[in-house]
């Protein structure tokens, strides 16, 4: 089963986060050794945004460049309808408007499996189950 993987996964691999990041590196290293999943534009902006008001802006290309070699990780774009999908979910679940259209990017691909430990918002959302091992 292909999973989604979302921007706090790689946000931790590439900080080194000292609570969460050996796990994401871990879910990022099978990716790496081929294990399919899915991403969206939408969190490469957003790993891109969190590195710059972390004033890492000099690393943002090569993270990205990182994170597009992987061969078996398929980067999904949003449409118009998944913006309008998006802010249904952000009103339903009281999730952020990013995380509304990833899982109306997710939903339309037919994916609910998310790599995350985003409880706070992905997790109210009833049919995304968050793995984090």
């Amino acid at each position: 089963m292909r999973r989604f993987v979302d921007t706090n996964i790689f946000v931790y691999a590439l900080t080194g986060h000292p609570r969460f990041g050996e796990v994401a590196k871990n879910i990022l290293g099978r990716i790496e050794a081929g294990e399919e999943a899915l991403t969206s534009t939408l969190v490469l902006c957003e790993v891109a945004w969190v590195l710059e008001a972390m004033g890492k802006q000099g690393e943002i290309k090569p993270a990205l460049e990182k994170i597009l070699s992987y061969e078996s990780l398929k980067v999904l774009s949003f449409d118009v309808d998944d913006l309008l999908l998006g802010v249904n979910y952000m009103r339903a679940y009281r999730v952020d408007f990013n995380d509304g259209v990833n899982v109306a990017v997710l939903e339309r691909n037919g994916v609910f499996e998310v790599y995350s430990n985003d409880k706070r918002h992905l997790g109210k959302v009833d049919f995304v189950k968050l793995v984090f091992e």
